[in-house]
């Protein structure tokens, strides 16, 4: 997730644009926030089976270990679906585990992004594309 340009064939959102997305992009953003916190779960799980080391066990260790991984495999694809759901729409996911989501933009001829991260009420932050994915600035700075 380190394409922090816009490329000029990306679809470009005006404020307005994207704050008439968000309830869509709220929707999706909690989804994934749900499926990452299972995620992380899941994988915390399979860390302790492998510790814990029940080779011994035989196949019911397998066949645990499989149903695991199947299971954390699983919600990584949910998540990739639900990205590329995001990237139909136009919009970048950034940071999967805090929800912070893109709007590709332009300000002052420059390419730029509006971003929004899973809890904020508005789109109220940006950021310069040539800046690292994360960095926000507060959007009534800009005027």
């Amino acid at each position: 997730m380190n394409d922090t340009t816009a490329n000029t064939s990306t679809k470009r959102f005006t404020l307005e644009e994207a704050t008439a997305m968000l309830p869509l992009v709220r929707s999706i953003v909690s989804d994934i926030c749900e499926v990452f916190q299972s995620v992380t779960s899941r994988r915390v799980e399979l860390h302790r089976l492998l510790r814990k080391g029940n080779r011994g066990a035989g196949r019911i260790y397998d066949d645990e270990m499989a149903e695991s991984r199947a299971d954390l495999q699983a919600e990584y694809d949910r998540i990739w679906q639900f990205r590329a759901e995001l990237e139909s729409l136009g919009i970048l996911l950034r940071q999967p585990e805090e929800g912070l989501v893109e709007f590709p933009t332009q300000i002052d001829s420059e390419a730029a992004f509006f971003c929004w991260r899973h809890g904020d009420s508005t789109i109220s932050h940006y950021r310069l594309a040539s800046q690292p994915a994360g960095q926000r600035w507060p959007i009534q700075d800009r005027n």
